[in-house]
């Protein structure tokens, strides 16, 4: 295999990896699509010596997302703060205003919205911004970000500290470094020489039965929830779920919520036989399956066909990680996967791993 066919390959399956930089919290996907975004603010040593609080209140959240594409533009959000006590007339909807101040409290760069520009700046694809635009300059040479409203009357500011060097990270794994299409790190190198996006990665998955679920006789299933029921302090017997994979397969999922925040997860395999086995859960095809309980706080969405789970670095579950597998005829194989690595009141998700999935033409 050519050795740039062989690097697009590796570049498929790599799961993405987190990165923090004071305030801001980055991280890209396999196929190069990047996403940057607030955490509440931490102070500075002279901040603490002083007793100052930040310099922000993040009562907004602020992100930065940016497919890998030659042509693709950032796209900015404004999200409501997610641990904040909420206050009606401060809506990040209401935002027409944004202002960029420094470190000297000077404002750098500001930028006035429409109405329905600032609809788009609330949705759930943000508002498109040029890479080279003014605002980008700002954001990337400022210390605070703040929100007005149409009358001029202060809403949020939110904190920029880190946002220079998390779109620098966006820059390298895009290979924008020292390009025109990079966000910080711009060069003369022409728009062209930006590499295609990786193929998108794909499993074929049987096509959906009609066949209702096998059930297991009452005896076996209640045995089989007692064997993995929660220990003392647990809520007792898990709850079984029962789904049709294909024509010759059914999922048993047993939830036991034996925790806090953190239910454990346990898929099971049926036959037409009424035949048990864990259920093969895998990151990638030819890794080793996971030991049971294979998922956590665990569901099965079942108009996508995908099992999920959610696994939450503490109660409030502004940290952890989500998954989603899908049933390859097989095993159940990750399809995608978002993480929040820093408990630090966001839920703005990064996704670090996709694949798509096609329907499998039926046997004649």
């Amino acid at each position: 295999m050519p050795a740039y066919l062989l690097a697009a390959a590796v570049a498929t399956i790599a799961i993405g990896e987190l990165r923090t930089y004071r305030d801001w919290i980055v991280g890209c996907d396999n196929q190069h699509a990047c996403h940057a975004t607030t955490l509440i603010p931490e102070p500075t040593e002279a901040e603490i010596a002083t007793g100052d609080e930040p310099s922000a209140d993040n009562l907004f959240n602020l992100s930065l997302r940016r497919e890998g594409g030659m042509q693709d533009q950032p796209r900015m959000r404004l999200l409501a703060c997610y641990l904040c006590d909420s206050e009606t007339g401060r809506e990040p909807a209401l935002t027409r205003e944004l202002r960029v101040r420094g470190k000297d409290g000077t404002v750098v760069e500001r930028q006035v919205f429409s109405a329905a520009e600032a609809a788009r700046l609330v949705s759930d694809d943000g508002i498109s911004i040029p890479a080279d635009g003014r605002l980008i300059g700002g954001l990337m040479r400022g210390d605070t970000l703040e929100a007005y409203d149409e009358e001029g009357r202060y809403l949020a500011a939110i904190s920029l500290r880190g946002l220079n060097a998390a779109m620098r990270h966006i820059d390298e794994n895009q290979h924008r470094s020292g390009n025109v299409t990079a966000l910080v790190a711009r060069g003369p190198g022409a728009a062209i020489l930006i590499p295609p996006r990786p193929p998108s990665p794909f499993i074929l998955v049987p096509p959906p039965s009609d066949r209702p679920p096998v059930r297991l006789p009452a005896r076996e299933l209640a045995a089989l929830q007692e064997r993995y029921r929660c220990g003392t302090g647990g809520s007792g017997l898990p709850e079984a779920a029962s789904a049709r994979l294909d024509e010759s397969n059914t999922m048993l999922l047993l939830f036991a919520n034996c925790s806090a925040y953190n239910g454990e997860g346990y898929v099971f395999l049926i036959g037409e036989d009424q035949s048990v086995r864990p259920a093969p859960v895998r990151l990638l095809p030819h890794d080793l399956q996971f030991e049971l309980p294979q998922v956590v706080s665990a569901y099965w969405d079942a108009k996508e066909r995908r099992l999920h789970s959610f696994g939450r670095g503490r109660a409030l579950a502004d940290c952890g990680q989500e998954q989603a597998f899908a049933w390859d005829g097989e095993q159940f194989i990750l399809v995608e996967e978002a993480d929040m690595g820093e408990c630090r009141g966001s839920i703005d998700y990064i996704t670090v791993y996709r694949r798509e999935t096609a329907i499998r033409a039926p046997r004649r």
